[in-house]
Protein backbone atom coordinates (compact mmCIF):
# COMPACT_ATOMS: atom_id res chain seq x y z
CA UNK A 1 0.00 0.00 0.00
CA UNK A 2 3.19 2.33 0.80
CA UNK A 3 4.76 1.44 -2.22
CA UNK A 4 1.52 2.44 -4.53
CA UNK A 5 1.04 5.53 -2.19
CA UNK A 6 4.72 6.40 -2.89
CA UNK A 7 4.31 5.49 -6.98
CA UNK A 8 0.95 8.14 -6.63
CA UNK A 9 3.18 10.78 -5.32
CA UNK A 10 5.95 10.45 -7.60
CA UNK A 11 3.38 10.44 -10.89
CA UNK A 12 1.73 13.50 -9.16
CA UNK A 13 5.08 15.24 -8.84
CA UNK A 14 6.56 14.32 -12.68
CA UNK A 15 2.78 15.54 -13.93
CA UNK A 16 2.89 18.91 -11.82
CA UNK A 17 6.53 19.17 -12.89
CA UNK A 18 5.43 18.63 -16.63
CA UNK A 19 2.65 21.43 -16.38
CA UNK A 20 4.89 24.01 -14.79
CA UNK A 21 7.41 23.98 -17.68
CA UNK A 22 4.60 24.01 -19.99
CA UNK A 23 2.83 27.12 -18.22
CA UNK A 24 6.27 28.81 -18.24
CA UNK A 25 7.12 28.43 -21.84
CA UNK A 26 3.24 30.45 -21.90
CA UNK A 27 4.38 32.95 -19.63
CA UNK A 28 7.46 33.04 -20.99
CA UNK A 29 5.86 35.05 -24.49
CA UNK A 30 5.19 37.88 -21.72
CA UNK A 31 8.71 38.06 -20.30
CA UNK A 32 11.36 39.76 -21.73
CA UNK A 33 14.16 38.32 -23.59
CA UNK A 34 16.72 39.09 -25.96
CA UNK A 35 16.69 37.95 -29.55
CA UNK A 36 19.15 38.15 -32.70
CA UNK A 37 18.21 40.55 -35.76
CA UNK A 38 19.63 41.17 -39.13
CA UNK A 39 19.01 44.46 -41.37
CA UNK A 40 20.04 44.19 -44.48
CA UNK A 41 20.38 46.73 -47.33
CA UNK A 42 19.35 45.37 -50.51
CA UNK A 43 20.31 48.87 -52.74
CA UNK A 44 18.08 51.54 -54.12
CA UNK A 45 16.90 52.29 -50.39
CA UNK A 46 14.85 48.36 -50.06
CA UNK A 47 15.58 47.06 -46.77
CA UNK A 48 14.79 44.41 -44.76
CA UNK A 49 14.77 43.59 -40.60
CA UNK A 50 14.59 39.83 -39.25
CA UNK A 51 13.34 39.08 -35.77
CA UNK A 52 14.57 35.65 -34.95
CA UNK A 53 12.09 34.38 -32.65
CA UNK A 54 10.27 31.30 -32.21
CA UNK A 55 6.63 31.08 -33.41
CA UNK A 56 5.38 31.38 -29.60
CA UNK A 57 7.10 34.28 -29.40
CA UNK A 58 6.38 36.27 -32.77
CA UNK A 59 3.00 37.92 -31.32
CA UNK A 60 5.64 40.01 -28.93
CA UNK A 61 7.01 41.68 -32.31
CA UNK A 62 5.12 44.02 -33.32
CA UNK A 63 5.19 46.85 -36.20
CA UNK A 64 8.59 49.01 -35.98
CA UNK A 65 8.65 52.77 -36.42
CA UNK A 66 11.00 53.78 -39.58
CA UNK A 67 12.07 57.26 -40.46
CA UNK A 68 9.45 59.61 -42.00
CA UNK A 69 11.04 58.95 -45.52
CA UNK A 70 10.70 55.33 -44.87
CA UNK A 71 7.59 52.74 -45.51
CA UNK A 72 6.66 49.85 -44.91
CA UNK A 73 5.74 47.19 -47.50
CA UNK A 74 4.05 43.97 -47.52
CA UNK A 75 2.21 43.40 -43.99
CA UNK A 76 2.91 46.02 -41.71
CA UNK A 77 2.80 43.16 -38.86
CA UNK A 78 5.24 41.22 -40.34
CA UNK A 79 5.80 38.17 -42.17
CA UNK A 80 5.93 35.65 -39.85
CA UNK A 81 7.92 32.11 -40.57
CA UNK A 82 8.76 29.25 -38.37
CA UNK A 83 11.61 31.17 -36.62
CA UNK A 84 11.53 34.84 -38.10
CA UNK A 85 9.92 37.37 -38.26
CA UNK A 86 10.06 40.06 -41.17
CA UNK A 87 9.81 43.62 -42.09
CA UNK A 88 10.27 44.97 -45.79
CA UNK A 89 10.60 48.44 -46.20
CA UNK A 90 11.82 51.23 -48.43
CA UNK A 91 13.41 54.75 -47.66
CA UNK A 92 13.17 57.74 -50.74
CA UNK A 93 17.06 58.38 -49.32
CA UNK A 94 19.19 55.69 -47.86
CA UNK A 95 19.43 55.01 -44.20
CA UNK A 96 22.18 57.10 -42.62
CA UNK A 97 23.77 57.52 -39.16
CA UNK A 98 21.27 60.60 -38.22
CA UNK A 99 18.43 57.81 -38.56
CA UNK A 100 16.95 55.33 -35.30
CA UNK A 101 14.40 52.77 -36.04
CA UNK A 102 12.43 52.16 -33.14
CA UNK A 103 11.59 48.48 -32.35
CA UNK A 104 8.61 48.52 -29.56
CA UNK A 105 8.76 45.09 -28.61
CA UNK A 106 8.31 43.42 -25.98
CA UNK A 107 12.14 42.37 -25.82
CA UNK A 108 14.67 42.57 -23.58
CA UNK A 109 17.53 44.05 -26.12
CA UNK A 110 18.39 42.92 -29.78
CA UNK A 111 21.73 41.23 -30.90
CA UNK A 112 21.16 43.14 -34.37
CA UNK A 113 23.73 42.24 -37.20
CA UNK A 114 23.58 45.34 -39.77
CA UNK A 115 24.48 44.05 -43.54
CA UNK A 116 25.65 47.74 -45.34
CA UNK A 117 26.15 46.96 -48.92
CA UNK A 118 30.10 46.86 -50.05
CA UNK A 119 30.78 46.95 -46.18
CA UNK A 120 31.60 44.29 -43.75
CA UNK A 121 28.47 43.09 -41.20
CA UNK A 122 28.37 44.96 -37.57
CA UNK A 123 26.56 43.60 -34.97
CA UNK A 124 26.40 45.53 -32.29
CA UNK A 125 23.83 44.69 -28.86
CA UNK A 126 20.68 47.15 -28.42
CA UNK A 127 18.96 47.51 -25.15
CA UNK A 128 15.19 48.13 -24.15
CA UNK A 129 14.84 51.62 -23.07
CA UNK A 130 11.29 52.60 -22.00
CA UNK A 131 8.84 51.32 -24.82
CA UNK A 132 11.45 50.78 -27.47
CA UNK A 133 14.44 49.52 -28.42
CA UNK A 134 16.32 52.24 -30.34
CA UNK A 135 18.60 51.12 -33.37
CA UNK A 136 20.40 53.95 -33.68
CA UNK A 137 22.34 53.38 -36.90
CA UNK A 138 25.08 55.39 -36.08
CA UNK A 139 26.77 53.06 -33.55
CA UNK A 140 25.78 50.41 -36.22
CA UNK A 141 28.57 53.00 -38.58
CA UNK A 142 26.19 53.84 -41.00
CA UNK A 143 27.33 56.65 -43.42
CA UNK A 144 26.73 60.38 -43.32
CA UNK A 145 24.78 60.32 -46.42
CA UNK A 146 25.88 63.24 -48.47
CA UNK A 147 28.71 65.42 -48.14
CA UNK A 148 27.40 68.61 -46.14
CA UNK A 149 26.03 65.79 -43.43
CA UNK A 150 29.76 64.02 -43.26
CA UNK A 151 31.14 67.47 -42.77
CA UNK A 152 28.60 68.42 -40.23
CA UNK A 153 28.70 65.32 -38.07
CA UNK A 154 32.48 65.01 -37.69
CA UNK A 155 33.38 68.59 -37.13
CA UNK A 156 30.82 68.73 -34.79
CA UNK A 157 31.97 65.59 -33.04
CA UNK A 158 36.14 66.63 -33.11
CA UNK A 159 34.72 70.27 -31.70
CA UNK A 160 33.23 68.49 -28.59
CA UNK A 161 35.98 66.08 -28.10
CA UNK A 162 38.20 68.68 -27.73
CA UNK A 163 36.44 70.52 -25.45
CA UNK A 164 35.39 67.91 -23.60
CA UNK A 165 38.75 66.50 -23.14
CA UNK A 166 40.10 68.57 -20.06
CA UNK A 167 43.58 67.10 -19.95
CA UNK A 168 44.17 68.35 -23.98
CA UNK A 169 42.81 71.73 -23.33
CA UNK A 170 45.41 72.06 -19.91
CA UNK A 171 48.06 71.50 -22.25
CA UNK A 172 47.01 74.31 -24.22
CA UNK A 173 46.38 76.19 -21.53
CA UNK A 174 50.10 75.47 -20.78
CA UNK A 175 51.62 76.58 -23.77
CA UNK A 176 49.86 79.71 -23.77
CA UNK A 177 51.42 80.22 -20.22
CA UNK A 178 54.94 79.21 -21.46
CA UNK A 179 55.08 81.09 -24.87
CA UNK A 180 53.33 83.99 -24.75
CA UNK A 181 51.29 85.97 -27.75
CA UNK A 182 52.22 86.65 -31.08
CA UNK A 183 54.32 84.65 -34.22
CA UNK A 184 55.85 82.29 -31.17
CA UNK A 185 52.46 81.58 -30.04
CA UNK A 186 50.91 81.19 -33.63
CA UNK A 187 54.40 78.72 -34.94
CA UNK A 188 53.58 76.88 -31.70
CA UNK A 189 49.88 76.11 -31.78
CA UNK A 190 50.74 75.35 -35.60
CA UNK A 191 53.22 72.48 -34.43
CA UNK A 192 51.14 71.44 -31.89
CA UNK A 193 48.57 70.61 -34.78
CA UNK A 194 50.17 69.28 -37.47
CA UNK A 195 51.48 67.06 -35.09
CA UNK A 196 48.72 65.08 -33.86
CA UNK A 197 47.27 65.91 -37.12
CA UNK A 198 49.99 63.20 -38.28
CA UNK A 199 49.55 60.66 -35.64
CA UNK A 200 45.86 61.16 -35.50
CA UNK A 201 46.00 59.57 -39.58
CA UNK A 202 48.60 57.13 -38.52
CA UNK A 203 46.37 55.17 -35.95
CA UNK A 204 42.97 56.04 -37.38
CA UNK A 205 44.42 54.25 -40.49
CA UNK A 206 45.81 51.06 -38.28
CA UNK A 207 49.56 52.24 -39.58
CA UNK A 208 50.96 52.87 -35.84
CA UNK A 209 48.99 50.86 -33.12
CA UNK A 210 49.41 51.75 -29.22
CA UNK A 211 47.46 50.72 -25.99
CA UNK A 212 45.13 53.63 -24.75
CA UNK A 213 46.12 53.54 -21.06
CA UNK A 214 50.26 54.39 -21.69
CA UNK A 215 48.80 56.64 -24.06
CA UNK A 216 46.81 58.64 -21.47
CA UNK A 217 49.12 58.60 -18.76
CA UNK A 218 51.88 59.89 -20.52
CA UNK A 219 49.15 62.54 -21.75
CA UNK A 220 49.13 63.44 -17.92
CA UNK A 221 53.05 63.55 -17.80
CA UNK A 222 53.41 65.64 -20.78
CA UNK A 223 51.06 68.71 -18.99
CA UNK A 224 53.16 68.30 -15.92
CA UNK A 225 56.09 68.42 -17.84
CA UNK A 226 55.00 71.51 -19.00
CA UNK A 227 53.94 72.90 -15.62
CA UNK A 228 57.18 72.22 -14.80
CA UNK A 229 59.21 74.30 -17.58
CA UNK A 230 56.90 77.09 -17.14
CA UNK A 231 58.33 77.26 -13.17
CA UNK A 232 61.33 77.24 -14.57
CA UNK A 233 61.05 80.16 -17.11
CA UNK A 234 59.40 82.73 -14.41
CA UNK A 235 62.31 82.08 -12.26
CA UNK A 236 64.91 83.31 -15.17
CA UNK A 237 66.02 79.39 -16.27
CA UNK A 238 65.73 79.51 -20.23
CA UNK A 239 66.10 75.83 -21.76
CA UNK A 240 64.85 74.36 -25.05
CA UNK A 241 61.38 74.69 -24.32
CA UNK A 242 61.23 78.66 -23.74
CA UNK A 243 63.82 78.91 -26.59
CA UNK A 244 62.15 76.86 -29.49
CA UNK A 245 58.51 75.64 -27.43
CA UNK A 246 56.99 74.75 -31.29
CA UNK A 247 59.79 71.55 -30.85
CA UNK A 248 58.25 70.50 -27.30
CA UNK A 249 54.88 71.14 -28.74
CA UNK A 250 55.54 69.02 -32.09
CA UNK A 251 56.77 66.30 -29.79
CA UNK A 252 54.25 66.38 -27.52
CA UNK A 253 51.21 66.63 -30.10
CA UNK A 254 52.31 63.27 -32.00
CA UNK A 255 51.38 61.97 -28.36
CA UNK A 256 48.25 64.13 -28.02
CA UNK A 257 47.12 62.65 -31.49
CA UNK A 258 46.94 59.20 -30.18
CA UNK A 259 44.82 60.58 -27.71
CA UNK A 260 42.41 62.06 -30.19
CA UNK A 261 42.63 58.68 -32.31
CA UNK A 262 41.55 56.50 -28.90
CA UNK A 263 38.51 59.20 -29.02
CA UNK A 264 37.76 58.59 -33.09
CA UNK A 265 38.36 54.81 -32.77
CA UNK A 266 35.51 54.71 -29.91
CA UNK A 267 32.93 56.32 -32.49
CA UNK A 268 33.63 54.33 -34.29
CA UNK A 269 33.67 54.73 -38.70
CA UNK A 270 32.10 53.28 -41.72
CA UNK A 271 35.21 51.92 -43.63
CA UNK A 272 33.77 54.67 -46.63
CA UNK A 273 34.00 57.28 -45.01
CA UNK A 274 37.70 57.28 -43.10
CA UNK A 275 39.80 60.13 -44.93
CA UNK A 276 36.74 62.27 -44.55
CA UNK A 277 35.99 61.49 -41.14
CA UNK A 278 39.46 62.10 -40.34
CA UNK A 279 39.71 65.67 -42.40
CA UNK A 280 36.55 66.52 -40.88
CA UNK A 281 36.87 65.62 -37.27
CA UNK A 282 40.61 66.91 -37.16
CA UNK A 283 39.11 70.46 -38.47
CA UNK A 284 36.48 70.21 -35.56
CA UNK A 285 39.53 69.55 -32.94
CA UNK A 286 41.71 72.14 -34.31
CA UNK A 287 38.08 74.68 -34.36
CA UNK A 288 37.73 73.73 -30.68
CA UNK A 289 41.21 74.53 -29.88
CA UNK A 290 41.37 78.18 -31.53
CA UNK A 291 38.06 78.55 -29.48
CA UNK A 292 39.63 77.83 -26.22
CA UNK A 293 42.83 79.94 -26.99
CA UNK A 294 40.55 82.92 -28.41
CA UNK A 295 38.33 82.57 -24.84
CA UNK A 296 41.85 82.31 -22.36
CA UNK A 297 44.84 84.48 -24.38
CA UNK A 298 42.73 87.48 -23.52
CA UNK A 299 42.61 86.51 -19.67
CA UNK A 300 45.79 86.17 -19.78
CA UNK A 301 47.12 88.93 -21.65
CA UNK A 302 45.09 91.65 -19.18
CA UNK A 303 46.52 89.87 -16.31
CA UNK A 304 50.14 90.06 -17.43
CA UNK A 305 49.53 93.94 -18.82
CA UNK A 306 47.53 94.91 -15.20
CA UNK A 307 48.70 98.10 -13.75
CA UNK A 308 49.12 96.85 -10.26
CA UNK A 309 52.59 94.65 -9.90
CA UNK A 310 51.56 90.86 -9.36
CA UNK A 311 53.31 88.69 -6.47
CA UNK A 312 55.56 86.00 -7.75
CA UNK A 313 53.76 83.07 -6.00
CA UNK A 314 50.12 84.23 -7.84
CA UNK A 315 52.00 84.56 -11.66
CA UNK A 316 52.92 80.65 -10.72
CA UNK A 317 49.88 79.47 -9.13
CA UNK A 318 47.94 78.02 -12.73
CA UNK A 319 51.67 76.29 -13.45
CA UNK A 320 51.29 74.76 -9.69
CA UNK A 321 47.73 73.78 -10.09
CA UNK A 322 47.91 72.45 -13.89
CA UNK A 323 51.19 69.86 -12.77
CA UNK A 324 49.28 69.07 -9.79
CA UNK A 325 46.30 67.92 -11.47
CA UNK A 326 48.04 66.48 -14.33
CA UNK A 327 50.26 64.63 -11.24
CA UNK A 328 47.19 63.33 -10.43
CA UNK A 329 45.68 61.85 -13.79
CA UNK A 330 49.39 60.65 -13.80
CA UNK A 331 48.62 58.48 -10.84
CA UNK A 332 45.11 57.49 -11.47
CA UNK A 333 45.92 56.11 -15.48
CA UNK A 334 49.50 54.54 -14.87
CA UNK A 335 48.24 52.25 -11.57
CA UNK A 336 46.40 49.97 -13.79
CA UNK A 337 49.10 49.51 -16.19
CA UNK A 338 51.44 48.05 -13.35
CA UNK A 339 48.86 46.68 -10.74
CA UNK A 340 46.03 45.57 -13.35
CA UNK A 341 42.75 44.51 -11.59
Amino acid sequence: MVVRNNAMLIRFLVIAFLSILLSADFAGAHTLGVDKGELVEKGDGAYSLVSKVPQRLAHLITTIRLPERCGLQGNPAGERGTYEVRFSFKCARPLTADDTIFLPWKREGIMLTVNWLDAEPVTRFTRREGEFIPVVLAEYLAGSGSLWAMARRYTRLGFEHILEGVDHLLFVFGLLLLVGGGWRLVKTITAFTVAHSITLALATFGIVNVPPRPVEAAIALSIVFLAVETIHAARGRSGLTTTYPWIVAFGFGLLHGLGFAGALADIGLPPTEIPQALLFFNIGVELGQLAFVAAVWPIIWLFRKALVPTPKWLELTPAYAIGTIAMYWFGERALPIFLPI
